[in-house]
């Protein structure tokens, strides 16, 4: 659990065309975000508790509405993160959401408490809950019971682990949603590292 932000680089402008009008470009701590993945949220939890198309559809289209505030926060093509989420069974993208409805919360060491404080495995085993899986709370011990994969076979929502770090990736380029340190707190990011573990907590 011990944080460390080395080897994370922080990207600015969307890589696609078009405008994004309703959200600053390159905000790692991005409102925008938190407000359209706890949006999808509780359109999920709709979906979840009623079943019918009319849930389904708004859902989705949710989902695809958070996905394209990330792609701009972050730079990426947003028709590649909304096609990465949509391949993504309903508990990885329920964890991913869940995720980004923490953006900005504070880094706080040993902590996994929505809205107040976690570090980063508090945050993965937080976002992981919210989906109805159990994770263990160091980081070591989450990507150790994870079902390995690599960059090719994860999927949105798969932990990204480097000694000391836990991450949740979002599906493209390596983009994660973590909880580094002080100083960055719960963020958008996108890992610069070889060396990387990957797993799959559902597995």
């Amino acid at each position: 659990m011990v944080a460390a932000a080395a080897g994370v680089l922080a990207v600015g402008a969307p890589a696609d065309a078009g405008p994004l009008p309703t959200y600053i470009q390159g905000d790692h701590h991005s409102p925008a975000v938190v407000m359209l993945a706890a949006q999808a949220l509780r359109s999920y939890d709709q979906l979840a508790f009623v079943g019918d198309r009319e849930s389904y559809l708004r859902y989705v289209d949710l989902r695809d509405d958070a996905a394209d505030a990330v792609a701009g926060e972050l730079g990426l093509p947003r028709r590649d993160l909304r096609q990465a989420w949509a391949r993504a069974d309903t508990p990885h993208q329920v964890a991913v959401l869940a995720a980004l409805t923490q953006l900005g919360v504070a880094y706080q060491f040993a902590t996994s408490t929505e809205g107040v404080g976690f570090d980063c495995s508090g945050l993965t085993a937080y976002a992981w809950g919210r989906a109805g899986v159990t994770l263990a709370r160091q980081s070591g011990s989450q990507i150790g019971a994870a079902a390995p994969r690599d960059s090719l076979s994860a999927v949105a929502g798969d932990l990204i682990q480097y000694p000391g770090h836990v991450m949740m990736y979002l599906g493209v380029d390596q983009a994660i949603v973590h909880a580094s340190n002080h100083e960055t707190d719960v963020e958008l990011s996108i890992v610069d590292r070889d060396s990387l573990n990957w797993g799959d907590p559902t597995a």
